[in-house]
């Protein structure tokens, strides 16, 4: 007679159980990261700019003149 908790059926169903678990957490992170983007777009649509970029400023009127 076979029986019907080996361990060879055990691991196969534990590793059935790990992939439906997986399969579930993923389609909520992907839920929780649209809602995540979502509220970030809508509270600051401004892009961030970095501070070496925010403080350099070009200013056209200034001539330089190499001198003798």
């Amino acid at each position: 007679m076979r029986k019907i908790l080996s361990e060879k059926n055990i691991a196969g169903l534990l590793f059935v159980m790990v992939i439906i678990a997986f399969s579930f957490a993923h389609e909520d992170s992907k839920k929780r990261s649209s809602n995540y983007n979502v509220s970030t777009h809508s509270t600051s649509p401004e892009k961030p700019t970095s501070s070496l970029s925010s403080n350099t400023h070009k200013n056209s009127d200034i001539i330089l003149v190499k001198g003798d």
